[in-house]
């Protein structure tokens, strides 16, 4: 890490990460190892008529002693990150939960923990005692929501697309229609847990506002009320980003993402369309609600570089580094920025410097120097 000058410590409201994978990776499930193998793995679900988000974690990842140990080192790597807060977004077994609560009874989390449940964990639970579940958690502990899969990844080109990729050719996978999204959402939505949607491709997006619209029956007030989430929300068009901020629409958007995909835009989409990808600049005018997470383990878990990278299109922090930059429409005023990857009521994050104060070169130079997280 840069060394800079020696300054007094600064709280500010603390760093959050609205989107990660921290328990599955803390417990040791991995993801596929390639984007050949992502591409795979989403054409076998498809072809099952379910989605990623239906696939179940078992396994000695989750089976054997020590999960609650391994649980409450990746928090503390969190917490050491500076975060005080992370949403593990699509929980795919109970047994996070239990150790978790293992963990809560002996003493504070190092962070505390949103829950997006896993469409699949959520649908073989009885509705009983999902709301059980949700009520018996403990003061560092929510269970929010519940998370559903609509397309692949831009990668593998998987994600579901208005035009077939310019190299590969096809138009992606979409695991879900409109009126089947809406279906498994109602009962859900209706008890008041919060919905959650994987859509990266212009074609997916559409399908879940199409879904959201059908879930809540076109009430508009209703949609904004309760706030459901786009997760990524990468490809949109304008008339997409229109329709978010007319139902309120939440966009959970990847710093990270507009980095280091920046190569496959092009080669991807199209010259045409390769402007469709991270317009984050064009949601944020549009008065579309945003929040910001990392997707950790696909990116990386530090806060720091991710806003480096959402306020500037670049971090050059040691250790962190990505070749190239992100383009303008996928950058932030540095206080929008801070704003989405932060929250007051979460707690605070001590810094050698306030962040958004800081100069563009010196964001690489604030350090961590410890939290205080907030019990919920």
């Amino acid at each position: 890490m840069p060394e800079g000058p020696v300054a007094a410590p600064v709280s500010v409201p603390g760093l959050t990460d609205h989107h990660a994978h921290l328990l599955r990776d803390a417990a040791g499930v991995a993801f596929p190892p390639t984007a050949a193998a992502v591409a795979s793995f989403h054409r076998q679900v498809a072809g099952l008529g379910r989605s990623p988000m239906d696939m179940l974690d078992t396994g000695p990842g989750l089976d054997e002693p020590g999960l609650p140990g391994r649980l409450l080192a990746g928090l503390a790597r969190a917490a050491a990150a500076g975060l005080v807060e992370i949403t593990e977004m699509g929980m795919r077994s109970w047994a996070y939960l239990d150790a978790l609560t293992e963990l809560e009874t002996i003493g504070p989390l190092p962070c505390r923990v949103r829950i997006y449940l896993a469409s699949g964990l959520a649908e073989e639970s009885s509705l009983a005692e999902l709301d059980a579940r949700r009520a018996a958690c403990g003061p560092w502990l929510r269970l929010d929501g519940v998370k559903f899969y609509a397309d692949g990844w831009l990668v593998p080109r998987t994600c579901a697309v208005c035009a077939d990729f310019a190299d590969t050719g096809g138009s992606g996978v979409l695991f879900t229609g409109a009126a089947g999204l809406a279906r498994r959402i109602t009962p859900l939505a209706g008890r008041g847990w919060r919905m959650a949607t994987h859509a990266i491709g212009d074609r997916a997006v559409q399908t879940v506002l199409d879904a959201y619209e059908l879930a809540f029956d076109g009430d508009l007030a209703a949609i904004a009320a309760a706030a459901p989430r786009i997760e990524h929300a990468s490809l949109l068009s304008a008339d997409l980003i229109a329709r978010m901020a007319a139902t309120g629409v939440v966009a959970c958007i990847q710093p990270s993402f507009a980095l280091s995909d920046a190569g496959q835009l092009t080669p991807a989409l199209g010259p045409a369309r390769a402007g469709l990808a991270y317009p984050w600049t064009a949601l944020a005018a549009s008065g579309v609600p945003m929040l910001a997470g990392t997707d950790y383990p696909i990116e990386v878990l530090d806060p720091l570089p991710s806003l480096a990278r959402l306020a500037r299109g670049r971090s050059d922090r040691t250790g962190f580094g990505t070749a190239g930059s992100a383009p303008e429409r996928a950058r932030l005023p540095i206080e929008v920025a801070f704003a989405l990857m932060s929250d007051p009521d979460a707690g605070q994050t001590v810094l050698t410097a306030d962040p958004r104060t800081a100069g563009p070169g010196e964001l690489d130079l604030i350090e961590v120097l410890g939290t205080a997280p907030a019990p919920f």
